[in-house]
């Protein structure tokens, strides 16, 4: 079957059958390099500019300004996703952040957008909360001869409003829990009079715990001991239309410049879907500048094997 039959199937597939999959983009296939290697495990971490992708409660505890931008394939290139975003902290006043998300297929006829305008503050030092505003946009290629002669469409592009609220709790300097729920107001992105389809809410938790205190209490060598300090695992449970993903992962910083990651997924509910998950990350100091450049690489087991996911970000720290 050649790439643009693929394509058309998938578009016939989603549209006619099971039309909720068109907007798996809007809360469910990640944004982020990082994020990718850690096996999506992000909600309680977020502390980057893919946080308020994930929970723009991870805005309060950012110290500098991010610029991020990160392009993604899936399904063996049939599907694009490019995003770009930035955040900057306000001090007292709290952090701002914004961000831009399109998702193409590769015959052209599908089109999604999301953007994102969000806020976190700490209310106090062990607790930060956060708010995403969200435009969902979506739009069919009115000129294709699919959609045309396609009696399911009354229209061919589609817009809605929702909002996201998240927290952060750092009960111990060490631990950080995570909340963030998605898509409260809900979002229909109908295009036809005989449907309605909504947005899905997502509820994300989960737990980050960083080794630099197993650090200070080891007898090892320095080498290890500044490996730990600089090492952390994280773990994230999240539902979505009655099914549950269970994610993890684990990060290490070599050096101030090198690291790499791994991590696992696992989704139980409707289809059955794994994932295996590495990334890693190079820093590069410009002057008083940093430019990050993360990759991840992700593949589907189960239902959706031999399918991967690749993602290149680059992130600039001021």
């Amino acid at each position: 079957m050649t790439k643009f039959k693929l394509s058309c199937f998938y578009i016939l597939f989603m549209t006619l059958c099971f039309t909720q999959l068109t907007f798996a983009a809007f809360n469910n296939i990640g944004v982020g390099a990082r994020p990718l290697g850690l096996g999506g495990a992000f909600v309680a971490l977020a502390d980057d500019s893919n946080a308020p992708n994930y929970n723009a409660a991870g805005l309060a505890y950012i110290e500098e300004i991010q610029i991020g931008a990160t392009h993604a394939q899936r399904f063996n290139g049939l599907i694009t996703y490019n995003t770009i975003g930035g955040i900057i902290p306000l001090g007292s006043v709290g952090t701002l952040g914004a961000n831009i998300g399109i998702l193409t297929e590769d015959s052209d006829i599908y089109q999604e957008q999301t953007i994102r305008f969000s806020y976190g503050k700490t209310i106090f030092k062990q607790l930060g909360v956060g708010a995403n505003l969200k435009l969902f946009g979506i739009t069919y290629d009115e000129e294709n001869e699919f959609v045309i002669e396609n009696p399911y469409f009354s229209q061919t592009s589609s817009s809605a409003l929702s909002f996201d609220v998240g927290l952060i709790a750092k009960p111990f300097n060490s631990l950080s829990v995570g909340i963030s729920v998605e898509n409260l107001l809900p979002a229909d992105m109908s295009v036809s009079d005989a449907h309605t389809d909504s947005v899905p809410q997502n509820i994300r938790a989960g737990l980050v715990y960083r080794l630099e205190s197993i650090a200070e209490m080891s007898a090892q060598g320095a080498v290890m001991s500044n490996l730990l300090k600089a090492s952390l695992g994280t773990i994230e449970v999240t539902s979505r239309n009655g099914e549950i993903f269970t994610r993890a992962g684990a990060e290490i910083w070599l050096n101030k410049a090198i690291a790499i990651r791994g991590g696992y997924g696992m989704k139980t509910g409707g289809n059955s879907v794994t994932t295996l998950n590495l990334g890693g990350s190079a820093k590069i100091p410009i002057g008083s500048t940093a430019l990050q450049l993360d990759y991840g690489f992700q593949l589907l087991t189960g239902d959706l094997q031999d399918n991967t996911t690749q993602r290149f970000s680059v992130n600039l720290l001021f």
